[in-house]
Formats: structure tokens, C-alpha cells, sequence
């Protein structure tokens, strides 16, 4: 019984061992556990809300632990009229400009047994309008355009770009011309003129007796007498649906409302309107069934009779009528490539027609062309066409070597047109491209007030978020939608935002923690269109996996950002603490700035995105062009920016075993590029305008600070505590249990040799 004591003490040692070894296995799952669940982004996920994944990815509205504040900057060019005719920008930094960012990942649904989630990313920025803080909705400013650099981007330059508004007006006007409305427009167009004469006509051929037309008029017979072209079906179920009375004061010249008087066919058989009022009010004493069949009469008028009318004075319809009245494009061109015209006058001279305003061909050129050749010129098949940007251009060069040397261009490269139908047709192109698209589209619509072309005028918030473009209207007249310019989106309507809004989709977490909030796509697309395909992927800006920088401090980082349209490489730089928290601090690899030509960076610090903006010319760079040549702040008029030295770079500071972003910032300046050499004038802004290449032009940065707060510093600290805890128990309960079990068996082998 002497070794009784020693005997119980060594398992009992042991005991105390194991169960420190599960206090810290157990302890350390169930820590683990609890980031997996703050990582996780699905519904009911067991976590806190104050860190609640799913909470804090949908969206932040009226959540006080997710508070967003942009501060933006805005570079207002100073001398936009110079810069315009080639010489250097002078551009200057105006700001602060503070806003509430509110995001909304609307439509979130998940898949494949959640481990996939789908969503539209819907962002709204609010200024703040308050004592201290700068009006963005006041100050105004001159930027570069990126809507009309993109424009000349695609086209290839000002002078393609023209060719190719040249190409749309004509498409414009044809398709004015042809549309099967522009029959009833004709119509209502030549209705008075048409009808008054035929009225006219039968009065004549009647002996002037209003009694004796008003008997044919309404039976029908009038097409019986030949010096009168007018037939048209009857619309009186009998003669007494209009009395004799009310017919006579009709056909009777002397009667200053008669329908003999141009004037008052239309005002009451054509009312714009229809207005059955407008006829009601007239002194003819109709009455409401009457006032009916007018109406009926003003249809059969318009659709029938007056289109036969006015084609059958034409040679080629004159032997069969329906083969212009039925045929949209025949009944179009009539008007357009003959002279005189189908309405005898051009459209810009009839009020409210509907038909884009320009001279038509016959009418501008004192010319005409057969129905089977002008419709060739609105066919894309045909060589010489009026509707390609290549054609186009094929026409004007032709029609300036045609009209120094005739023999310059043999007639088969421009058949089937004469020579002289060619140089009409050519006339008309210079003089649709000269009058009507540089001179009405671009200087009176596009570049007014600096309303749009390659430099333009906004406030500062219309800049960033609200703007739209005369262009963009120009070429989506039926869609609002598609007017913005604003670099920006801040869509305010929910409805808007699912109509217009891309969809995207993210890993959960579910089944494979490592990629908890990966992105799968960006914009609706898994691969980014740069100059090689670029798989989307990375990590989540605010979310690593948790225990990654844990299990390997010196583990690559590379983040996904909607910003920056690509996953960018992280490095480490210091560790420290914030609020109570360890964190490793990481910011952008200056690798990621290096000339790339898979990504189309020829400058460093100058990120190309233009293949990624839909063509816009724009460029990414660290704020204040920090780490950019100099030399640009000098082309670009910023010289006192050079020492600019204030820490404006993107960093995060990332908790090592919960894998959060406790602290970080977001941070960019979007600019544009005129490449070419340097001291040149651009050749793709060649008409209309005459930057100088190799200049960066300054437009605007933006940084955005998050930060954890409070609440949800301390239920980190928490698990800290915890984890603490449960260290020095488990090292207390080891080294004890160690020490039981080192002593009672070394107690125990003593006993044993002073017995022997």
C-alpha cells in the first residue's frame, strides 16, 4: 500500500494529458467551426449577425456595422477649347465629394446544393449634401468623354466615324420612307390637295351644280364620269346618312368651309387628331353617326385613294397601280429618288410627318433614278450601297477621283449607275455627310454646349453617376436605358436594376471552404475578354478562407475586385493590431502594374480596361497617378501632384484565422489615353477634333475605407479569449498530468532499485 499514492498518481497523469489534448483538438474544431460559419455565405447559417456573412453580402442598408462612405476627386479641365485643337490639357483636382454607398445583391438565389450563388450586384450613391462637405451637385466641370472615345474607338477614327453616321442617317431616312406608315402619312400629307381637287373636279364636271356631285358622291357613280379621277367606295349606308343639305354646303365653293378649299379639307375631313370633336364642331350641323362616317371616309381617303393617286402619274407604276401602293420600299423611294417627288415637295416641308428630316435625293440633286437602282443603294448586298460605312467611303473616294478625271474609275466598279448617276449619288452622300451629319448631328446635337462629343460639361455628381450622351440617343433613340455615359452605375430603381443588371455568381463555401465567396463570374461572363481569355477568379477582397493565413503566413493572396476587372496579387507587409486583433496587412504587388501585353498595358501604372468597358478608352491607375512617368503629370497639367505623397493605396488588413478583412481600402482613378507618339497630333481623332497622342487625361479617383466595429471586434476577441483559454488550460492540464506521470514513475523505479 506504500506505492499506492504513486501508483494512482501516473494515470491519473495521464488522464490529465488526454484530456488536455481534447480540450485542444475539441476547442480548436469548434473555433474553426465558428469562422466557417462567419465565412459561409448562405441564409441560417448559425452565425452572429453582427458577422453574419450572408447579412453583410446581400447588402448594407440601415446596417449599422456596415456603414459605406466614398470620398471622390475630380479632375475639371481648364482649357477645353485648346485641347481640342492640339494642345496640352491644363487639368485641375476639385473635391472632396462624400457619399453614402448602399449595395444590394438582389435576386440572390442558390444552386447546386448551395454551393453556388447567383445575383445582381445593384449599387446606389447618395451625396452628402451638409455643412462641410462640398456640393457635387453644383460644382461643374470639363472631362474627357468616354462615351465618344469609344465611339471613335470601334470606328477607327473621327473621319471612319463620320462615314459610319453617314451610313446610319441614310439607314434612318430610307427606313422613314419606307416603313408601311409612311403611306398613311403620305396620305393625310397630300390628302388636302389630292381631295379638294378630286371635290373640284367632280363640282366641274357636274356644271358646277353641288346638287348634281353631291348625287355621285354619295352613290357611288362618280367613277362613271371620266374627267374626274375619283373613286373611292361609298361610306353612306343611303343618301339620307348625310342630307342634301349639309352634302351641297360640302362641293359649294361659295361656302368658306367647303371641302373644294384645300384649307378645310384639312382642318375637318383630316384632323391631325381624329378628333371626332373637330368635326362635331363644325358648321355643318353633323351629327354624331354623321361625324362617324367622316371619319371612315378620312380612312378610305388616305389609305386608298390619294396613295393611288399619286403613283399613277409615275411611268412605272402607271400600268398597274398596286405594284407601288403595296410594295413599302417602292412607295418610299418614289418620294426619295424621284423629281419631282411623290408628294411633289420635300418632307421637311410637311409638319409632323414622322420622317427624318433630310433633302431627299431627286429633290437635292435635280435628278432621279429608276425604282430597281435606288432600291439597290438600300440593299447591304449591293456593291454600291447607301447603308455600309464601307460603301459609304467607297462612294466619296470615287466620287472625288470621278470628278477631277472621269475615266479615273472604270464604270464597272460603280455599276449599274451612269456616270452621271454616280456623281449625283456621290453629290448626295458629300452633302448628307457635310449638311446633315457634321453639320446638324454633330455640331448641333452632339457637340452643343459641350452636351457630348470628346470633351464635355457636367456637375461634378452628373459626371460621376447621372450623365447621358446626345450620341448614345442618337443611335437608341427608343431605349432611355442605353443614354448613360456616367462611368459609374447608381441605378435608383429596382426595377431598372433587374431589367438592366448583369448576373453574376460566387462559391458559398458549402462543400469546399477554400473558395468561400470565389467569384465564378464577373459581368454575366466566365472569362474576361483581354488580350488573352482570363479565367475569373481569386478571393473575395473581404473574405479569405478562414485558417489560410493561419496554417501558412507567407500564403500568395490574390483578390478578385469588380473595380479592377481581374484578380490582382497581394504581398504581405506588416503584421500589427487593431482593436485588440492581430492582422497581417496586404496591399497590390507592384507586379500587377508592370507591362502586361496579355492584359494591353503598355504604361506602367496604367491599367488598360478598354477591351473590358465596352471599347471605352479607359485606364486604371493608383490615385494621383502615383508611380506613373512624370513626365505625363506635365502633359497632363498636374506638375503639383508630383509630390503628392499621401497614402492613398489599396491595402487590407486580414485576421489570420477567421480570414476577414478588419481594416482595409478601396482605391482607383479612372483616366483616359490618346496613344500614338508623342508630340503628334492622334490619328484616330482626325476631324472633328485634334488631341495630341501619348497623353494621359485625368478624370477622377475614389477611396472607400472599411473597417470592423466595435461589436464585431469584440466577438473576434471573444474567440481570441477562448482560444486563449482553452491554450493555457490545455498546457496546464499537460504539463500537471506530465509532471504526475514523470514523477510517480521515476518514484516508482526508485522503489524498485533500493529493493533490489
Amino acid at each position: 500500500m506504500k506505492h499506492i499514492g504513486r501508483i494512482v498518481s501516473f494515470p491519473i497523469g495521464l488522464v490529465l494529458i488526454a484530456v488536455g489534448i481534447i480540450i485542444f483538438v475539441v476547442v480548436n474544431r469548434t473555433i474553426k467551426d465558428e469562422f466557417k460559419k462567419a465565412a459561409v455565405v448562405i441564409p441560417d447559417n448559425g452565425a452572429d449577425e453582427i458577422v453574419d456573412p450572408w447579412v453583410r453580402f446581400i447588402g448594407n442598408e440601415g446596417d449599422p456595422n456596415n456603414v459605406r462612405t466614398y470620398t471622390f476627386m475630380a479632375y475639371n479641365l481648364t482649357n477645353p477649347i485648346e485641347t481640342m485643337q492640339g494642345h496640352l490639357p491644363k487639368y485641375q483636382e476639385v473635391g472632396p465629394y462624400s457619399y453614402n454607398y448602399i449595395y444590394e445583391r438582389i435576386n440572390a438565389k442558390l444552386y447546386e446544393d448551395d454551393e453556388k450563388l447567383s445575383f445582381k450586384l445593384w449599387k446606389r450613391y447618395f451625396p452628402i449634401v451638409a455643412d462641410g462637405y462640398r456640393d457635387p451637385t453644383k460644382d461643374t466641370i470639363y472631362h474627357f468623354n468616354l462615351v465618344y472615345g469609344a465611339a471613335v474607338q470601334q470606328a477607327g477614327s473621327e473621319v471612319s466615324l463620320s462615314v459610319a453616321l453617314t451610313a446610319a442617317a441614310m439607314g434612318k431616312i430610307i427606313t422613314g420612307l419606307t416603313d408601311p406608315s409612311f403611306k398613311v402619312k403620305a396620305g393625310f400629307a397630300a390628302a388636302p390637295t389630292v381631295a379638294a381637287g378630286a371635290f373640284s373636279n367632280l363640282l366641274t364636271a357636274t356644271g358646277n351644280d353641288p346638287a348634281t356631285a353631291c348625287g355621285l358622291w354619295q352613290t357611288g357613280t362618280s367613277s362613271s364620269t371620266p374627267l374626274v379621277p375619283f373613286s373611292i367606295p361609298i361610306i353612306a349606308g343611303s343618301a339620307s346618312d348625310i342630307s342634301q343639305a349639309q352634302c351641297q354646303a360640302l362641293f359649294d365653293p361659295s361656302n368658306k368651309f367647303s371641302l373644294t378649299d384645300p384649307t378645310n379639307v384639312g382642318v375637318y375631313l383630316l384632323n391631325p387628331a381624329g378628333s371626332k370633336a373637330a368635326l362635331l364642331a363644325s358648321p355643318f350641323g353633323l351629327t354624331s353617326a354623321q361625324a362617324d362616317l367622316i371619319m371612315k371616309y378620312q380612312l378610305a381617303l388616305t389609305s386608298t385613294f390619294v396613295p393611288t393617286t399619286l403613283v399613277s402619274r409615275f411611268a412605272e407604276c402607271s400600268a398597274d397601280t398596286t405594284v407601288c401602293t403595296n410594295n413599302p420600299l417602292y412607295f418610299g423611294l418614289l418620294q426619295w429618288a424621284k423629281n419631282p417627288s411623290l408628294l411633289g415637295q420635300s418632307v421637311f416641308n410637311i409638319p409632323n410627318s414622322g420622317v427624318p428630316a433630310a433633302p431627299e435625293f431627286g429633290i437635292y440633286t435635280s435628278s432621279e433614278l429608276s425604282l430597281a437602282k435606288a432600291g439597290s443603294l438600300f440593299q447591304n448586298t449591293s456593291t454600291i450601297n447607301l447603308i455600309t460605312p464601307t460603301s459609304i467611303g467607297t462612294i466619296l473616294v470615287y466620287g472625288q477621283k470621278l470628278a477631277a478625271d472621269p475615266t479615273s474609275i472604270p464604270s464597272a466598279l460603280f455599276a449599274p449607275f451612269s456616270l452621271v448617276e454616280f456623281g449625283a449619288i456621290a453629290k448626295y452622300t458629300g452633302y448628307i455627310m457635310s449638311a446633315f451629319v457634321d453639320g446638324d448631328i454633330i455640331k448641333n446635337q452632339i457637340f452643343k454646349d459641350y452636351q457630348g462629343g470628346p470633351i464635355v460639361k457636367h456637375t461634378v455628381h452628373d459626371f460621376l453617376f447621372n450623365s447621358t450622351d446626345p450620341l448614345l440617343k442618337l443611335m437608341y433613340p427608343d431605349t432611355p436605358s442605353a443614354w448613360v455615359s456616367s462611368p459609374l452605375d447608381n441605378i435608383q430603381d429596382v426595377k431598372v436594376a433587374n431589367a438592366t443588371l448583369h448576373t453574376d455568381e460566387i462559391y458559398t463555401g458549402v462543400g469546399d471552404i477554400d473558395l468561400v465567396s470565389s467569384p465564378i463570374t464577373f459581368e454575366g461572363e466566365e472569362e474576361l475578354n483581354y488580350n488573352i481569355p482570363i479565367k475569373v477568379g481569386g478571393s473575395f477582397a473581404e473574405q479569405l478562407p478562414p485558417s489560410y493565413l493561419s496554417k501558412d503566413t507567407e500564403a500568395p493572396v490574390n483578390v478578385f475586385t469588380d473595380e479592377f476587372a481581374r484578380s490582382l496579387s497581394f504581398r504581405k507587409e506588416v503584421g500589427g493590431n487593431f482593436g485588440g486583433i492581430p492582422y497581417y496587412r496586404y496591399r497590390i504587388n507592384e507586379s500587377n502594374w508592370e507591362v502586361n501585353p496579355d492584359y494591353f498595358q503598355t504604361i506602367p501604372y496604367l491599367l488598360n480596361l478598354t477591351s473590358i468597358k465596352s471599347g471605352a478608352p479607359a485606364y486604371l491607375s493608383r490615385p494621383r497617378l502615383k508611380g506613373i512617368d512624370v513626365g505625363y503629370y506635365y502633359k497632363a497639367g498636374i506638375t503639383d501632384l508630383i509630390n503628392e505623397d499621401e497614402d492613398l493605396d489599396v491595402f487590407a488588413d486580414y485576421e489570420p484565422r477567421s480570414g476577414k478583412a478588419i481594416h482595409g481600402r478601396y482605391s482607383l482613378q479612372v483616366n483616359t489615353y490618346i496613344q500614338g507618339t508623342d508630340g503628334t497630333n492622334s490619328t484616330l481623332y482626325n476631324k472633328y477634333s485634334a488631341f495630341r497622342s501619348d497623353v494621359v487625361h485625368p478624370m477622377f479617383w475614389g477611396v472607400n475605407i472599411i473597417a470592423a466595429t466595435q461589436e464585431q471586434i469584440d466577438i473576434l476577441t471573444k474567440a481570441y479569449k477562448i482560444d486563449s483559454f482553452r491554450y493555457a488550460i490545455t498546457v496546464i492540464l499537460i504539463v500537471v498530468g506530465g509532471f504526475l506521470s514523470l514523477i510517480s514513475g521515476g518514484l516508482f523505479v526508485l522503489d524498485k532499485i533500493i529493493d533490489l
